[in-house]
């Protein structure tokens, strides 16, 4: 499987929303770019290039058939896979369902799996301060062995007059706010193809997409104001299979397991079509085969949250279904028979590289196998007094 780096660096301020809040009017915007979006400008330019774009037929270019070919290797079922675009490094995760911070003090961070493992009590006070802990929400990055919470994007709220199509005026009492990430600001992320052609393919895109030795698209709400102008650059990221710390993980919970982190929003189903209400076994077989059939679902170590997904076409032009997903920092854990650990580590590398459940060529259903944030601050192993400075400092 070959995978290209992506990076997006906005030029303008960029909204990237769903829908409008409960507030009246008001759009908010993520703090990430999700691989839908990038996915659907991308495909709407090359439309508009072919003269297909259902806003306009257009024909914007001299494009051969071989662009249409492209986007159809590209766009296509089996097509590339879009990662989400996030604005920092790679080394991150959803705060996990387990999580929890110190409330006066960022820098105090703590995992409760291994404590709901072993049954072990635990107090919601932090073990350095005595201040009050909270669960853990956000995102986390992971920066010469230590964990972090990131520093926020600069966001500014834009408040706009409705116009009336008939009139051509301002429409009374219509006003509404888009909130939006501030420029400079750089996202980066991946995509990736199941084999070379498809990755050639998409260099075709970008050969025809490229004016004077850049690329530049817009992306998420209100392109037509002047929002999301952002410039795609592209290289060469080979992947390498990732080492899972099943030994450590192993030793600590005293039995063989093994956790999925939901890294972004994950839809699956069961067998009678509906939003499934944790993730079997049996329901990840039926997503990617060769499980082995040793692996059971832990449930007393398993935490899961619940969000609504949707989204808006740029190549169609028509909005996306509203989902039910497991939301990103659901952590799953199972148990397995340590004489199938070789098939399991071939199965949950393909499950890292590929993902499971609907929409992944859109960067969801990504999960992190055995996540070095549960063993890094394990709360029954810091609660003896070790300080966060002293650890730091090795």
């Amino acid at each position: 499987m070959k995978r290209f780096q992506v990076t997006l660096t906005a030029k303008s301020p960029i909204a990237i929303g769903e829908w409008m809040t409960s507030r009246s009017n008001v759009r908010e915007s993520l703090n990430y770019i999700p691989g839908g979006v990038l996915r659907g400008a991308l495909a709407q330019a090359v439309l508009e290039l072919l003269g297909k774009h259902n806003t306009s037929k257009r024909r914007l270019s001299q494009a051969s058939s071989e662009l249409q070919e492209a986007f159809d290797c590209v766009f296509g079922k089996d097509g590339a896979q879009f990662s989400f675009l996030m604005p920092f490094g790679e080394d991150w995760i959803p705060a996990p369902a387990t999580a929890l911070f110190n409330k006066q003090n960022d820098q105090y961070l703590y995992d409760t799996f291994f404590a709901l493992i072993l049954g072990k009590p635990y107090e919601m006070l932090c073990p350095q301060t005595g201040e009050r802990l909270e669960r853990g929400r956000g995102y986390l990055i992971r920066e010469n062995g230590e964990w972090r919470k990131p520093q926020p994007l600069r966001k500014t709220t834009y408040v706009r007059v409705g116009l009336n199509r008939a009139t051509e005026a301002a429409e009374e009492r219509v006003l509404y706010a888009i909130e939006a990430v501030e420029s400079p600001a750089v996202f980066t992320g991946y995509v990736d193809f199941p084999e070379g052609k498809c990755a050639d393919a998409f260099q075709r895109i970008l050969d025809a997409l490229r004016w004077r030795d850049g690329i530049t698209v817009r992306i998420g709400s209100a392109r037509s104001r002047g929002f999301g102008e952002v410039e795609l650059k592209c290289e060469d990221a080979p992947s390498e299979p990732r080492a899972y710390p099943l030994e450590e993980f192993n030793a600590r919970a005293d039995q063989p397991i093994f956790t999925l982190l939901a890294r972004t929003p994950v839809i699956v189903y069961d067998p009678c079509g509906q939003p499934a209400p944790t993730l079997t076994p049996e329901l990840l077989r039926e997503y990617l085969p060769d499980l082995p059939e040793s692996v059971q679902l832990l449930e007393r170590a398993t935490r899961i949250e619940r969000e609504l997904v949707s989204g808006w076409s740029g190549a169609w032009g028509m909005p996306k279904p509203v989902q039910q997903a497991f939301s990103p920092g659901s952590l799953f854990t199972y148990t397995y028979d340590p004489n199938k650990r070789e098939p399991l580590l071939q199965w949950l590398q393909l499950l890292e590289t590929q993902g499971v459940g609907e929409r992944i060529a859109e960067g969801y259903g990504r999960f992190n196998v055995c996540s070095q944030y549960h063993l890094d601050r394990d709360i029954t192993q810091l609660a003896g007094g070790e300080s966060h400075g002293e650890q730091s400092s090795q």
